[in-house]
């Protein structure tokens, strides 16, 4: 048991702010419940708190639960603190668990003690880590439900990757019932590159969410602290000695009374003083405590302890019952022990002697051999391959790796599949299915790039005994997973080697490399041999009774009548495919795809986006929201969302909200999520640009929702610059990755808005360098809309080639913006080419093809801003009253999107100050203005108007700025004079 301390000293701050943050104090009518983040060094008394937390709880007649990560082999078991806290909860309210299991049955992966509840028939042999997350999350919910409970999971800089995302979903989602969350880590362990510090980046940002970190006690409570140990020394000059060494750390203040108490010096550091507590027990306890802290791990189990120091049983009790009086351990029923501090623990491991340490490796590797039941397979990976025994370290990681998949954690199973891998020889040929395995790994756990170089890794070095059959399943592998992103693979070049590799035999290998062969050809644009080999694969799929593999290759060849331009037969194929395919199979996530991409490119956003909703909620049923496709439909829906104009929608559908994001996912999202940002005016960190172009040489997708938005940031800040320099370093990328290329259109027509803006200003080197790439994207531009369909070997992108009369109706995106785009140049025209500017009525006739382009399109913010831009050449060509109505139909729509730049944009063109009268304000301003007048306030405005506070405070800017008011009091009274308001 812990020293006795007495009372909880110098903590009352931090212990209030804590039962503050859970609720559980909560004030009348408020609900119980918050999550909370708890961190200090080591020794500073996070557990201390933490206790007295629990205690508290516990009085009130709440519920409480605590899962601990733990070290060493404990760090690569996934959601091992999860698999306590959630035992604990079952021992406590198993009715709960029962209630929760029926709804989300991969709950039973976290209870290795219930065995019906882990029946692969009821939770499934493989889960997901969404499923576990949302398994968690709502037991935890029903436990809050039936009775307030307090949570704690200790010691997250130990955590394994699965629980730190599992956490990270936690704290972001937080509790609708009465549950307290408190999450603790050690904020001294941390340095650059710990795992840790890039999700505490996430949780900083997470609202309402609390954090306290537990400073040093003032020398104060410290000396108070010492005063109240048993056994403290009552000298004044001894006391103050251990209050200044302990420099407000109560755990080093109880370890240097202790070493007082037994008499020795307190020189040397704290390490020496930790050693000193060890060092007063008898030989047999120093032995006992030895193979603890190899073991690592919270507790190790006494039968284990046993039969790895093969000791007679009074001896080992005896030994443990010292330790444990002496307060170096730490014991618990059924019987367990750990140390009493992990420093303790840390100090006695860091001190033993090679030949000590390859002893108790071997006694443990031994006795885990023989009983695999005693311990998780990691740890016998472990011990076995400290002592050189590599094939047991294989089998064992490779089932660890296993274990952590079927309980949804992918990252920690490609952890132990890469550990078989460093000890497996070149030339064994068991490396190729463990290499499959790892790469299977890697991409459920979205880590895309890592699957392909170890495949790729696996290929270049063979060694002498690699089947080929097998090299040609690596090989068909590598080609279907290389195409998820854009890195330089030759496909063809690889199923030619695959099909090489294979014999006469008709089986399901022959299928694999045939699919991988048809989806190689398709992406080259070879469709006449693309179908050739689609019948011959299609055929021996239906006779070995394939129906995936039938389905797979069916969607892949409606690629071939989109590159043909015959949208219906596409659409009728697809649809088709959609009404075949098995509702749990994910090949249907890839079909919706097709068929809301279909729908975007002729320009029926809504429908668009009705398909890719629904893939997203198949995707989200299936748990593969990360997967291929499945991540692609909810990108592609909130991307059409922010077109529609439902910039929350777009928001929502984005928003990562601290949720476990792979990369070079979570690039794009945040990429995705920058159009919002830009179009409302938000603050944007220019070096988020920098930080995403990390990602630019795997997916050309990153470079496209990167460049955009940064376009219009940086032109709007005036970086004209940084603009250019961003601009052409996206170019060079999308070049390489895909040649010719639709989003060269906006790209250029972005440029070339902003250049208008900024060029006047620039000086003469700038001014001719933006020229420059302008016009030589517009040239590029304009090639697009000249291509005509293709049939074979077309560069990239082959499904988007169209004549220019076709352009419509192909991809209305597109066409939109090549509109935009001849605007924008005519624009910078008129601010360049001083002597010969193009006229205000070729102007004007520009941007009314772009706004009516935009608005058969569908793309709301698009079409206010053409039109705010077509507002400006109607003034300047004297049509005061077109400009007039053109702006103030932008105006309505920029209010409502809340679109900061483009109000100000609007300003420009807005009769001058004090000239406006009713006539001037939209209806929705002529309402705010009422009630300005009456004296409510923004948010009362908000309240009676069924708009956000937000909002009104756009309303009200626009209207002083329309009524050259100073202020709110002034406006009234001009509203008044003016007869536009009457009391």
């Amino acid at each position: 048991m812990p020293l006795s301390t007495g009372p909880l000293i110098g903590r009352d701050t931090d212990l209030s702010h804590l039962a503050d943050a859970i609720g559980l104090r909560p004030t009348p009518g408020a609900q119980p419940g918050g999550v909370v983040v708890l961190s200090g060094d080591a020794g500073i008394g996070k557990s201390r708190i933490v206790g007295q937390l629990v205690t508290e709880a516990r009085d009130a007649h709440w519920f409480t639960a605590i899962g601990h990560c733990v070290g060493q082999a404990g760090s690569s078991l996934a959601y091992l603190p999860f698999v306590e806290l959630v035992g604990a909860v079952d021992a406590g309210h198993p009715e709960v668990v029962e209630r929760v299991l029926e709804t989300h049955p991969s709950l039973g992966h976290l209870l290795p003690g219930r065995p019906e509840a882990h029946d692969p028939e009821r939770a499934g042999r493989t889960t997901d880590p969404g499923q576990v997350a949302e398994a968690v999350h709502a037991l935890l919910s029903a436990l809050g439900a039936a009775r307030p409970s307090l949570v704690v999971v200790e010691d997250v800089h130990w955590a394994d990757h699965s629980s730190r995302d599992l956490i990270t979903l936690l704290l972001t989602r937080g509790f609708t019932k009465a549950v307290g969350l408190v999450v603790t880590y050690r904020s001294d362990d941390l340095y650059r590159r710990h795992p840790l510090h890039e999700t505490l980046a996430v949780w900083a940002r997470i609202a309402g969410l609390e954090h306290v970190d537990l400073a040093p006690l003032p020398d104060d409570a410290v000396r108070e602290l010492v005063s109240g140990i048993e056994g403290a020394p009552t000298d004044t000059t001894t006391a103050a000695e251990i209050a200044r060494r302990a420099e407000g750390n109560p755990f080093f203040a109880e370890e240097l009374v202790a070493s007082a108490a037994a008499g020795q010096a307190l020189t040397g550091g704290l390490s020496r003083v930790l050693r000193s507590r060890v060092e007063q027990l008898d030989d047999t306890a120093q032995r006992v405590l030895r193979a603890i802290a190899l073991k690592g791990g919270q507790f190790i189990d006494h039968e284990l302890l046993s039969k790895v120091l093969d000791l007679p049983d009074e001896t080992l009790e005896a030994a443990l019952a010292t330790a444990v009086e002496h307060h170096v351990l730490e014991a618990r029923w059924p019987p367990a022990y750990t140390f009493r501090h992990a420093l303790l623990g840390e100090t006695v491991a860091d001190s033993l002697l090679p030949g000590e340490r390859l002893r108790l490796h071997r006694a443990y590797a031994a006795v885990l051999a023989e009983r695999p039941d005693l311990a998780p397979a990691s740890e016998l990976a472990r011990h076995a391959a400290a002592v050189g025994d590599l094939p047991t370290a294989v089998r064992a990681s490779r089932a660890a790796a296993e274990a952590a998949m079927a309980v949804g954690g992918p990252q920690e199973a490609l952890l132990h599949f890469e550990r078989a891998l460093t000890w497996l020889d070149e030339n064994d040929a068991e490396r190729d299915e463990v290499t499959l395995r790892a790469s299977r790994a890697a991409m459920v756990a979205g880590e895309s790039v890592r699957a392909m170089d170890l495949l790729r890794d696996r290929l270049d070095h063979p060694g002498a005994a690699q089947d080929p059959f097998v090299r040609a399943d690596l090989l068909s592998t590598l080609v279907i997973r290389a195409r998820i992103l854009d890195l330089p693979v030759d496909s063809i070049a690889l199923t030619d080697e695959a099909m090489g590799l294979l014999g006469e035999e008709a089986d399901e290998r022959r299928v694999r490399v045939l699919v991988a062969r048809v989806q190689a050809l398709v992406d080259q644009g070879s469709f006449v041999e693309a179908a050739v080999v689609g019948n011959e694969v299609s055929l021996l799929a239906e006779r070995l009774g394939m129906v995936g593999a039938v389905a797979e290759v069916r969607t892949i060849m409606a690629r071939v009548l989109e590159a043909q331009e015959d949208l219906a037969a596409v659409e009728t194929h697809l649809q088709a495919l959609v009404d075949d395919i098995d509702p749990d199979d994910p090949l249907l996530l890839r079909a919706l795809h097709q068929l809301a991409s279909l729908a975007h490119r002729r320009g029926d956003l809504p429908g668009a986006l009705a398909l890719y909703d629904r893939g997203a909620d198949v995707a989200r049923r299936m748990h593969r929201e990360w997967a291929p496709w499945g991540q692609e439909c909810r990108l592609l829906g909130g991307l059409t969302a922010y077109e529609l104009g439902d910039w929350d929608g777009a928001v929502r559908r984005l928003e990562l909200g601290g949720r476990p994001a792979p990369q070079p996912g979570r690039t794009i999202f945040t990429g995705a999520m920058l159009l919002v940002q830009a179009g409302r005016g938000e603050p944007v960190d220019p070096d988020l640009f920098d930080a995403l172009r990390e990602w630019w040489p795997v997916d050309g997708l990153a470079v496209v929702l990167t460049v955009m938005p940064a376009v219009d940031v940086l032109g709007d800040a005036g970086d004209l610059d940084g603009l250019l320099v961003l601009t052409e370093a996206a170019v060079r990328t999308l070049d390489a990755a895909w040649g010719e290329y639709h989003a060269v259109v906006r790209l250029a027509a972005l440029l070339a808005g902003q250049a208008a803006r900024l060029v006047p200003s620039a000086d003469p080197v700038q001014r001719e360098r933006t020229v420059a790439l302008v016009d030589s994207l517009l040239e590029r531009a304009r090639v697009i809309g000249e291509l005509r369909p293709a049939v074979e070997k077309a560069s990239r992108p082959k499904f988007e080639r169209a004549s220019a009369e076709s352009l419509e109706d192909t991809s209305r995106e597109t066409w939109a913006w090549s509109a935009r785009l001849e605007a924008e140049v005519l624009r910078l025209r008129r601010v360049v080419e001083l002597d010969d500017p193009p006229g205000a009525d070729e102007l004007v006739d520009a941007w009314r093809t772009s706004t009516v382009a935009f608005e058969r399109y569908g793309h709301v913010f698009e079409t206010a801003r053409s039109r705010a831009r077509l507002a400006a050449a109607l003034r300047s060509g004297g049509d005061d009253a077109g400009s007039r109505r053109e702006a103030e139909l932008a105006r309505e729509v920029a209010v409502r999107l809340e679109a900061k730049p483009l109000l100000i944009e609007l300003d420009e063109v807005r009769p001058g100050p004090g000239g406006g009268g009713a006539h001037d304000l939209t209806p929705r301003e002529l309402e705010v203005l009422e009630l300005l007048a009456r004296g409510l306030t923004n948010g009362q405005i908000g309240k009676q108007l069924y708009i956000s506070t937000k909002t009104v405070s756009v309303h009200v800017s626009n209207l002083l700025a329309k009524l050259g008011a100073s202020g709110r009091t002034q406006a009234a009274a001009i509203a008044r004079r003016r007869g536009i308001v009457t009391d």
